[in-house]
């Protein structure tokens, strides 16, 4: 065997590897994306399953929150009016336009109310919230028994610090409130 013939073995073989090198190569990268691509699409849809079911615990959340808090809102109107309808009959009956009976009738129907609002309160509201409001109709439930007299500033930071407290419970502004008016 002379050199040319070694030569032209080397190159054929190196001919024939160089042309499977690349038929291999070119196969494998067709394989190479075909099972890219279907390892995507595989994570792709356990990540979109993923997102729905995150997407549907989170309108869960929000309705859940939603109904939370409106029911929230619900029960501190309920209590203001509560509040609010008896310390119309203390102004009516310090004027002498409420008589006594009318009074205790009054009394007793926000002694009903209140401790109806109590229950749900208890349930919904922070214990920043339920110490105000107990302050509050502590102090009121003294002035009906006469065991304290009815100072209408006194009532009314009373009423403003819980009336903050539900402010920062319903998340309207974290700001307190204060009364700026002469009386």
């Amino acid at each position: 065997m002379n050199w040319d013939d070694v030569f032209k073995f080397i190159t054929a073989a190196i001919a024939s590897v160089g042309v499977a090198g690349a038929v291999i190569f070119a196969l494998s990268s067709w394989l190479g994306k075909v099972w890219a691509s279907r390892i995507l699409d595989r994570e792709k849809n356990c990540l979109n399953k993923e997102l729905e079911a995150t997407k549907r615990e989170l309108d869960v959340y929000k309705e859940k929150f939603l109904r939370n808090h409106n029911d929230k809102i619900v029960v501190y109107r309920a209590v203001i009016d509560i509040v609010s309808k008896l310390l119309a009959s203390f102004d009516s009956f310090q004027s002498g336009r409420l008589k006594q009976s009318d009074a205790a009738k009054a009394f007793d129907l926000f002694n009903e109310q209140r401790m109806q609002a109590y229950g749900y309160l208890a349930m919904l509201a922070p214990q920043q919230a339920m110490d105000a409001h107990d302050r509050l109709i502590d102090h009121l439930i003294m002035i009906s028994n006469g065991s304290a007299p009815y100072e209408w500033e006194k009532v009314r930071d009373l009423a403003v610090t819980f009336i903050n407290e539900v402010r920062i419970d319903v998340g309207i502004d974290k700001d307190p409130i204060i009364y700026n008016g002469e009386l």
